[in-house]
């Protein structure tokens, strides 16, 4: 077994990302399995998880001080869209001579140092990526090829699901079209706004809910109002709130056209949700089009046109939830994600 030190920043606001959350999971996955394992972050850690059986420290001083161990086997970073976490994992590893190993968990297009990102993500004994996609990403940015392990995904919902709580909480009725996740240009919530009024010409009693951070001025602006009554922007949720919210909406709409593979099409499918999504690098990899979900242009048209199909054919809506349903319990279980983490740990990992 190993002795594991992981590393990742927080995004703020009081939320978690999907990154995070795949750290965490990861992370606890790793100790329950009898891995020495200690966290170095400022991101909350889900709710379920604030009792986890393992240190977190909050800076690198604090970590330094502790020393929960003479020097780990391996430094796990997560997330170059947060790079100051990583090359902190990467300066780190190098002080104990420690294996350097990457999960990038978002996609170039937002990183913010570009240059600075790929650098890392060379300088990584192994980097683990989601698609194939990401893979020939990062593979032209000067990645070498023996270095990527792929890694599946998985979902991360807390307790049991209710949706007629969500509902009932919210005064809620009808139709929901769910967008959940950061609220950013790339993400296309002004997509799904701009694609409303069309829904509503020929389904007027549909609503549009909207959950998660506004992630800019822009975002602010459009949620500041004033807003149709059919658009309900419920903000942040709790963990459990938000599983609510999942098994309550008829489809989860997020009309991106930046991405890798957000955790939330994951969880969608584990509720039995069909997903609709705009078109980014290995969307096919992520969403089986007519099968567990829609693939379709980022533009209010397309994506209108997409949720019209799903919403006036409950059996289509139905069967494509259903195939996402057996597809997670299948392929994708955090026990599956920490098996192929472990298996790029040292023992495997190629010499530089």
């Amino acid at each position: 077994m190993s002795r594991v030190l992981t590393v990742f920043g927080g995004s703020g606001q009081g939320r978690t990302s999907g990154a995070e959350r795949m750290a965490w999971r990861t992370t606890s996955a790793l100790a329950r399995r009898g891995h020495q394992v200690a966290t170095l972050t400022d991101a909350p850690p889900p709710d379920d998880l604030r009792t986890a059986h393992c240190p977190v420290f909050r800076s690198v001083a604090e970590l330094l001080s502790a020393r929960p161990w003479p020097r780990p086997d391996v430094v796990h970073a997560y997330d170059v869209a947060l790079p100051r976490a990583v090359a902190q994992a990467h300066e780190l590893a190098r002080r104990w001579n420690a294996s350097f190993v990457l999960t990038p968990a978002s996609t170039p297009d937002v990183w913010p140092d570009r240059d600075l990102g790929a650098a890392l993500c060379r300088e990584a004994r192994v980097v683990y990526t989601l698609t194939q996609a990401e893979t020939a990403a990062l593979e032209a940015m000067g990645v070498s090829g023996t270095r990527v392990r792929a890694l599946p995904q998985a979902p991360d919902l807390v307790g049991t699901p209710d949706p007629d709580a969500f509902r009932t909480r919210r005064e809620l009725s009808g139709d929901l079209v769910l967008f959940l996740g950061r609220r950013i240009a790339s993400k296309g919530y002004q997509v799904l706004l701009d694609a409303a009024p069309r829904v509503w010409q020929h389904l007027p009693d549909t609503l549009f809910v909207f959950a998660g951070p506004v992630g800019d001025a822009q975002a602010a602006r459009a949620f500041r109002g004033p807003l149709d009554a059919r658009v309900v922007d419920v903000g942040l949720l709790p963990d459990q709130e938000k599983h609510d919210a999942l098994a309550a909406c008829s489809v989860l709409c997020l009309p991106t056209s930046a991405d890798v593979f957000p955790l939330v099409f994951a969880e969608a499918w584990a509720c039995g949700k069909p997903v609709v999504t705009g078109r980014f690098p290995g969307v096919g990899e992520v969403v089986r089009d007519g099968v567990d979900g829609i693939v379709t242009d980022a533009r209010p048209a397309a994506v209108a046109d997409a949720l019209l199909r799903l919403l006036t054919d409950g059996t289509a809506r139905r069967t494509l939830g259903t195939a996402g349903l057996r597809r997670v319990r299948a392929e994708m279980s955090w026990d599956q994600v920490v098996r192929a983490v472990e298996r790029g740990y040292p023992s495997s990992v190629p010499s530089p």
